[in-house]
């Protein structure tokens, strides 16, 4: 079936915010007495929700009383260094004139993935912005990318993932559902591409575009 919408992630996929991220994470593990994690280290362990980043960095213990401190922290920060990916506007663009549904399904807490997107310009292009917290599930959880294809008003085979993450990948599989990845994010192409030897792993949005024209 020809694809009629496609959901995007956000982190590592449309926008680079990780400078903003890093400096969140760095400055609420100093305020709790943890060692200043690097940027790398902040960077391989974003994927999933805040709590999930922060279980990876400093264990489950005090996770939630970290992503507490966390956010107000982030508010502060967030559009630090706030930039779009190369080709995502073009990306959306491109899926407007092809009469393509777009929409955003991300981990990232809900408001502060929609005020990223409408400081970047990208909320005029998207049906939606779903996050953390504005449902009871995260992603991987089929229950979650179902309520998005419900909302987005598409099947799971008339409908595209796009992503850059193990998440994404599971995100899109759980469901039976088409995924493409980039390498824009968390892993690189070698790593993605062991997920599974058919995936489709690009180094950006601007390499995927004809890969979707097949599609339609």
């Amino acid at each position: 079936m020809p694809i009629r919408a496609i959901l995007f992630d956000l982190d590592g996929t449309l926008i680079d915010q990780f400078q903003a991220i890093h400096r969140a994470f760095a400055l609420t593990l100093e305020t709790m007495g943890f060692p200043e994690p690097s940027f790398d280290e902040v960077k391989r362990a974003v994927g999933g929700a805040s709590e999930s980043t922060m279980e990876k960095l400093i264990g489950s213990e005090r996770a939630q009383e970290a992503v507490q401190i966390l956010r107000p922290i982030f508010e502060s920060e967030m559009l630090t260094g706030l930039n779009l990916l190369p080709g995502a506007k073009e990306m959306l663009q491109w899926c407007e004139t092809k009469q393509i549904k777009t929409a955003v399904l991300t981990n990232k807490y809900g408001p502060h993935a929609r005020v990223a997107c409408e400081h970047l310009g990208l909320s005029k292009y998207l049906e939606f912005i779903l996050g953390a917290n504005d449902t009871a599930w995260k992603k991987p959880d089929a229950n979650l990318t179902n309520y998005a294809l419900d909302k987005i008003k598409s099947s799971p085979l008339e409908t595209l993932y796009v992503g850059d993450s193990v998440y994404d990948y599971e995100t899109a599989h759980n469901v039976s559902m088409k995924s493409f990845l980039v390498s824009t994010g968390t892993h690189s192409a070698i790593e993605l591409s062991k997920l599974n030897q058919k995936l489709e792993v690009k180094p950006n949005l601007n390499s995927l575009r004809p890969l979707i024209e097949n599609l339609l």
